[in-house]
């Protein structure tokens, strides 16, 4: 089992795309550098040393190695507190669900983030200033190891002679880094399957843990309506294994991911949203209504569009098209079956929601078409919650101003939705800052 356990934000990347262009090759090369060093100090092998999880691994392995390392060591930034699986991770680490061992906590600077907007259960886990290691604890400390290892790059490639001071400064961050890690580790028992103690039983997702990061008080409502198939309204011939008795338990990028529902709820809560998953026809008049209640996000299922009154309801969605709703829709490029009726269902897509495949910008359109994988769906979930937050606000103040009322406030704040209580957060944690991580 591993010494520790690296927690990340991961940077969607397209699907083919070459390996020097991935989002996430920083992490990674960091976290081979960090795994040397670990094992050099420790005098343990590589793979003893160190965890991290890369695309495709094994949900099984990810949560075995979460479990049983000694060591947590996350990579904080913007993205890391808006992650709700990294929230997860924190739950599962700190709350010592595992054996009664609370693990020990390495917090890595990876981009600059203020200790005055960590959640409330990270308050006290601010990264540490390296010690003895000179102008590279200053450098690390102002502008965070990505910072660093992202000159490191630069400058080699470009051959230019700094790229060798550059070099030296990652190499001692991450020594240092490494060495916290390894006398840590020594304070925490060393977990153990082949032990002749019991083990619990662990489930391969982290869906049913809380998340740590959304803490924040106040939230904006949210719609979220789902037009999906439950196990007893599939079309003929359709594979049941992504389905349950309910919408709720629908699993579109299979079951170690978990409900799409869940993982929807979880990402807009931390995007300051209340989210409400609610029916169609429970809110259908908001479509037509003047004031709508909340910004609305349409979530299809491409199959459930052969279900006469499910194609009839995103039809209705697609007609009217008010400025506050954005659709998106699940098209798994790991289902057999979707893939192979790929042309079709993005054809019964094209039939039902033309407005929004036609008249949004590219990256919706992309979105209405089919989103192959969770960590794509995600980032646009994520994007339309916010933009649909912001075209609800300008409308809600362009009302007001028609009208003849006065409007407090900038519409662009959020001071215009009414608050809901308890969940979410607030506008620190709006989508990733200035400079997306892993991307120079």
């Amino acid at each position: 089992m591993p010494m520790f356990f690296m927690s990340y934000a991961r940077v969607p990347a397209p699907r083919h795309r070459d390996v020097s262009q991935d989002p996430n090759r920083l992490v990674f090369q960091f976290f081979d550098e960090l795994c040397a060093d670990v094992a050099r100090h420790a005098n343990v092998s590589r793979e003893e040393a160190g965890f991290v999880e890369r695309p495709g691994a094994s949900s099984e392995n990810s949560i075995n190695a979460l479990f049983d390392c000694q060591v947590f060591v996350p990579l904080y930034s913007k993205r890391y507190f808006g992650n709700p699986q990294c929230g997860r991770q924190w739950t599962a680490v700190t709350d010592g669900a595992t054996q009664g061992v609370r693990r020990n906590i390495v917090p890595v600077l990876w981009t600059p983030y203020s200790p005055t907007a960590l959640p409330k259960r990270v308050k006290y886990q601010y990264p540490e200033e390296p010690e003895g290691i000179g102008e590279a604890a200053e450098e690390y400390a102002r502008h965070g190891l990505h910072r660093l290892l992202d000159e490191r790059l630069d400058l080699t490639e470009r051959l230019d002679p700094e790229g060798e001071q550059a070099a030296t400064r990652v190499a001692q961050v991450t020594d240092w880094l490494a060495r916290r890690i390894v006398d840590l580790a020594a304070r925490v028992p060393r977990q153990s399957h082949s032990s002749g103690g019991r083990n619990p039983v662990r489930s391969t997702t982290l869906a049913g843990l809380d998340d740590a990061f959304a803490d924040l008080p106040l939230a904006s409502p949210l719609n979220i309506t789902v037009l999906a198939p439950t196990e007893t309204q599939l079309p003929v011939g359709r594979d049941d294994v992504l389905y349950g008795p309910g919408v709720a338990d629908w699993r579109p990028y299979g079951p170690a991911v978990g409900p799409l529902v869940e993982q929807m709820k979880a990402t807009a809560r931390n995007l300051g949203f209340e989210p409400t998953v609610v029916p169609f026809h429970k809110i259908q008049a908001e479509l037509h209504s003047t004031p709508p209640t909340a910004p609305w996000i349409l979530v299809v299922d491409p199959w459930a569009l052969e279900d006469a009154q499910m194609a009839c309801q995103a039809r209705e969605f697609d007609r009217v098209r008010r400025p506050w709703t954005a659709v998106l829709s699940a098209l798994s490029g790991d289902d057999a079956q979707t893939k192979e009726q790929s042309d079709r269902l993005r054809g019964l897509l094209a039939a039902h929601l033309p407005h929004f495949l036609g008249e949004g910008r590219a990256g919706e359109q992309e979105a209405v078409r089919g989103l192959a994988g969770a960590d794509v769906f995600t980032r646009w979930f994520s994007e339309l919650a916010v933009a649909t937050k912001m075209r609800y606000l300008r409308y809600i103040h362009s009302q007001l101003f028609r009208s003849g009322r006065l409007v407090r406030g900038d519409p662009e704040s959020g001071s215009d939705l009414s608050p809901c209580r308890d969940g979410g957060r607030g506008k620190e944690a709006s989508i990733d800052g200035r400079r997306v991580e892993g991307r120079p």
